[in-house]
């Protein structure tokens, strides 16, 4: 979690092995112990992008077979079997037969269309799930229920790393892990239920009764990027050497 330009989607991309040769990248990056470079990291990870690539005039039951015919091996039958049992878990029956649609063409909703996005991804049965702001153009209920459901992919077993600009009291209460970044750096990583107590030791103190995540974003933002203040700058030092130090 961070403000718009901390580094997220960046880190995101690195963490998926989605960088290539841009850039300069330095540290070790492993799965289970072994490099990146000698696995196969796709075959057992998927991402799922903010903005939703799916085609207009497909339901969300034709873009789960198609993808499932593209990605998995197995017959006809086991692939359908597969893409009903989707359909129930993301709660996309009552719109299973019903076109994507577009900005022109009326189609399902945005949370349905996010879900639909998810879906096709796990299609693969990923071990690994990426998502760069699932929530991003959602109403607080809708990116609830997102939320939740990534929650219960997380509870059979799949690690579920996601990006996140904002996310309500309730989403935040619902994390197992938090890492902050702030300005490109780390300030911040662990129990998501610890991160007040971590903030508190330098008296940054969240109100009672505040979303912890409002508090983080706030204090987390600069006005200006490349002109910051000097408060700021003394700020986000602090932020940096707590995390260091503890």
């Amino acid at each position: 979690m961070g403000s718009s330009g901390a580094g997220k989607t960046t880190l995101l991309n690195i963490l998926s092995d989605r960088i290539g040769g841009s850039g300069k990248i330095e540290g070790d990056m492993t799965a289970n112990g072994k490099p990146l470079s000698q696995i196969d990291f796709g075959s057992y990870s998927a991402y799922v992008m903010q903005d939703d690539v799916l085609l207009e005039t497909m339901s969300p039951r034709e873009a789960f077979l198609f993808s499932a015919k593209l990605r998995i091996s197995g017959t006809v039958e086991e692939k359908i079997e597969k893409v009903e049992i989707l359909i129930k878990e993301l709660k996309l029956t009552k719109c299973a037969d019903t076109a994507v649609g577009s900005v022109l063409a009326r189609g399902i909703s945005g949370g349905e269309r996010k879900r639909c996005s998810i879906g096709v991804e796990l299609v693969t049965d990923p071990s690994v799930l990426f998502l760069d702001e699932p929530t991003s153009g959602l109403d607080s209920y809708t990116s609830l229920v997102v939320i939740k459901l990534m929650v219960k992919q997380a509870r059979t077993g799949r690690t579920i790393l996601s990006t996140i600009h904002q996310p309500s009291s309730d989403i935040f209460n619902i994390f197992d892990r938090l890492l902050l970044l702030c300005d490109g750096n780390t300030i911040y990583q662990g129990a998501a239920k610890d991160a007040t107590k971590h903030f508190n030791a330098i008296e940054y103190t969240c109100p009672t009764y505040s979303n912890p995540a409002d508090y983080f974003m706030e204090q987390m933002h600069a006005e200006k990027r490349d002109a910051k203040t000097s408060e700021e700058e003394a700020r986000f030092k602090l932020f940096n050497e707590h995390y260091a130090n503890s």
